[in-house]
């Protein structure tokens, strides 16, 4: 289809002007050195935004406007820089996400106040991290995970901005501590925890002696083997007097090797075939004055009382941050049987209802007292906890009075993920950028 116009044609009389005749420029028509309307042009975007090239190009012929793929995609990415262009942010929540899970990821920012997207970036870094804050001088307000690039880009980026830790990712941090202390510490055998003067006086930074973090990661390094030594101990006391591997397995809460047979054989041949033999050697000491590693024997493992089967450390991990109220009866016998089990994780279960009614309550006088009663716990991976979050305090202590929070981030995150699944990882990041910028189109044309 054609559209004939007759505008009027004007001449110059400047001599001295380059241009001797112009036309009339109908901007609500057409953009100059245009081929299509401009209503046909929000149109291309239109597809182009929502379904992509080549579905857009089977649209646009069966309207009977044919457009090729290129184009539409070239048009969409125009529009996308032109939108950029334009937008300030006051308030921003940054988040990465995966090109490739494990491997590579992208950095995405979201205007919180509008709940639009605001750019996507190719990778996570904290130099393009502040890059891109240096460009929004206007940034007020940075949301972000507990990520410690974007932590460093927001301070070089944008040190006018008051960061902001999001609450899930603070409670989901706690998880992975309470899981990591439950499959490490809470196996039967004996575990091994260090002397409680390591761990009851000061955290970091603050003024009172602490042993160094070489020797404190030591002295985690030996109590680990100890406790390894143990179990082999019993494992193999077990064995000699006749009992059979399925007992084994169900008194000291290892389950059998679920590696590949053949890489354990190949291992095996290696060792039957040395010419001597090979003793493990004892891990370098610690110094002479350094405390000798206590250990403690274990308790026996937490069993569901419905099933008769061992609580991974990761339900066990779920259900001492679900609070009482909301757990189901089977989840409620768990909790019980969890409690009979360890000792260690009913402090745990306290430490998370504690924080759990922090963060709700908004009350920065309790976070003080939690991170100093969870510190003299005894546990080491609460231990390690707090010492990350009074590293980032300022950013914890905004998280409980300040209103924004990275949930409309992690939203746009699974809208990004499924147009890159959609676009079957062809896309590059600008074509991905412009499909989730916010779609602005004029709505009054004249023809």
């Amino acid at each position: 289809m054609k559209v004939r116009l007759r505008v009027n044609r004007w001449r110059c009389r400047n001599e001295d002007c380059e241009r001797q005749t112009f036309v009339d420029q109908l901007s609500e028509i057409a953009s100059p050195h245009e081929r299509r309307t401009r209503r046909v042009a929000e149109l291309v975007h239109l597809f182009g935004h929502g379904v992509g090239g080549l579905p857009g190009e089977r649209l646009m012929k069966r309207l009977g406007m044919p457009i090729s793929d290129d184009s539409i995609l070239r048009q969409l990415k125009r529009h996308a820089a032109a939108f950029s262009a334009t937008q300030t942010v006051r308030v921003a929540g940054i988040d990465d996400w995966a090109w490739r899970k494990g491997y590579s990821y992208g950095t995405i920012v979201v205007d919180l106040e509008r709940r639009k997207v605001v750019d996507v970036m190719q990778e996570r870094s904290a130099a393009e991290t502040a890059n891109w804050l240096s460009e929004h001088p206007e940034i007020e307000i940075v949301s972000r995970d507990r990520c410690g690039l974007y932590a460093q880009g927001a301070r070089e980026g944008a040190p006018q901005a008051r960061q902001v830790a999001d609450r899930f990712h603070l409670l989901q941090n706690l998880r992975q501590t309470i899981e990591t202390q439950l499959s490490r510490a809470n196996r039967s055998g004996g575990r091994a925890l260090l002397p409680s003067k390591d761990h009851e006086h000061s955290p970091v930074g603050s003024p009172r002696g602490q042993p160094a973090v070489a020797e404190h990661r030591q002295l985690v390094r030996q109590a680990h083997l100890r406790s390894r030594q143990v179990i082999f101990d019993q494992m193999r006391s077990l064995r000699s007097a006749g009992t059979s591997i399925t007992d084994i397995a169900q008194q000291t809460g290892f389950d059998g090797y679920t590696g590949s047979f053949s890489h354990l054989e190949r291992l095996l041949t290696q060792w039957r075939g040395a010419k001597k033999n090979v003793s493990i050697a004892a891990p370098t000491m610690a110094p002479k004055d350094a405390p000798t590693p206590a250990l403690v024997p274990a308790n026996p493992p937490a069993v569901d009382p419905a099933t008769g089967w061992l609580i991974s450390p990761i339900v066990a991990a779920a259900l001492c941050m679900k609070p009482r109220a909301l757990l189901t009866p089977s989840q409620a016998a768990k909790v019980d049987a969890l409690k009979q089990a360890a000792p260690e994780f009913v402090v745990m279960r306290q430490l998370v209802m504690r924080f759990r009614g922090i963060l709700r309550s908004k009350n920065t006088h309790g976070l003080d007292d939690w991170l100093r009663d969870a510190h003299r716990s005894g546990i080491y991976a609460i231990q390690r906890f707090v010492r990350t979050l009074r590293r980032d305090i300022d950013a914890v202590r905004n998280a409980l009075t300040e209103c924004w929070s990275n949930g409309q981030t992690e939203g746009q995150i699974n809208r990004l993920k499924t147009l890159k699944r959609a676009m079957y990882g062809r896309a590059s990041t600008a074509l991905l950028r412009a499909r989730m910028l916010p779609l602005s189109l004029q709505s009054d044309h004249r023809l």
